[in-house]
């Protein structure tokens, strides 16, 4: 009896329920609006709390992974020694064989290995352990020679901007001018080498032609027909540059360019290109000299963006 009565109050509950937010044939317009208003709110609520509770619970998965790796990588690689151990390597490679280098940036998230497969669209949304994800993993352009015979003088690197600070998402802090002053080098590795590089140049660059009267400043140059050549390539990005850093390069010198998205107009990108520290050179960059650039040079759009006249031919 008490079983009967009780199934009774859960029927009536829901019955209730059914009548107080289901449209039905009970209900006038006004009500019927209501409730369905209330059930749209309701299935808007629900399907973003899922997105946010994904999203989150993605960025701690992916974390993980990426910590599980700086353990390991600081652990085998804390002496002085000229080149990765092998056993970091091999380990490395175990997991992922696309793994190629490592990258780390003082007081950034940026700490992170580095990939490489036969097309740069891959790594776009696939993490080190080749899995889905919407952080994607740091990887070298396709085009890029990396091996231990020829590795190129210049070495691409992109990464997303991710909205928790992750991936390359704290390059943008090398806009300002006292965050270069305190962290003007990068510790970076190759299967075969790891050696600290000087930033020299920090410029916002479009990825579409369209945006800089069909031109696109060519950051992946690794040949050069003579010095001359090398020197117009280079004075173009000291142009660029946010930060008139101080730091020469020159035709010969090993450079990494780190590439990401920013928001300074649709489709932009900020690049970071830095040279290996010379042999004999001091690692340490004085940047007592280091000034803002008044002027530096930006894609045609940003300045159309902003209602100012190009000053560039």
């Amino acid at each position: 009896m008490n079983h009967a009565k009780e199934n009774g109050r859960i029927k009536q509950f829901f019955f209730r329920l059914y009548l107080s937010y289901i449209p039905n044939s009970r209900d006038n317009v006004k009500q019927i609006i209501i409730k369905l208003f209330f059930l749209i709110s309701l299935i808007t609520f629900i399907v973003s709390a899922a997105y946010l509770t994904n999203y989150f619970l993605s960025a701690s998965r992916q974390e993980s992974i990426i910590e599980d790796s700086r353990v390991l990588w600081h652990s085998e690689n804390s002496g002085a020694s000229p080149a990765p151990s092998l056993s970091i390597n091999e380990l490395m490679l175990a997991e992922n064989s696309d793994f190629k280098g490592w990258i780390t940036i003082p007081n950034t998230k940026i700490d992170n290995p580095i990939y490489q497969t036969t097309d740069n669209q891959y790594y776009l949304n696939h993490n080190q352990k080749k899995q889905r994800s919407a952080y994607g993993a740091l990887f070298f352009d396709c085009e890029n020679a990396i091996d231990e015979d020829e590795t190129d003088k210049n070495l691409v690197i992109y990464g997303h901007n991710m909205n928790n600070g992750s991936m390359f998402a704290n390059l943008t802090k090398y806009k300002s001018l006292s965050f270069y002053k305190q962290n003007p080098t990068i510790e970076f590795s190759t299967l075969y080498k790891k050696s600290t590089y000087k930033i020299y140049s920090v410029f916002v660059l479009n990825a579409s032609k369209e945006d800089d009267n069909d031109y696109i400043y060519n950051i992946s140059r690794n040949n050069f027909l003579s010095d001359e050549d090398f020197n117009l390539w280079a004075d173009e990005a000291y142009e660029r540059s946010l930060i008139n850093t101080g730091v020469d390069v020159v035709n010969g010198d090993n450079i990494i360019t780190l590439v990401t998205c920013v928001y300074d107009f649709d489709d932009a990108r900020l690049v970071v290109m830095a040279r290996e520290t010379r042999e004999g050179e001091d690692p340490e960059v004085d940047t007592s000299a280091a000034v803002t650039n008044p002027s530096p040079r930006y894609p045609k759009r940003w300045y159309d963006d902003r209602g100012i006249d190009y000053p560039f031919d």
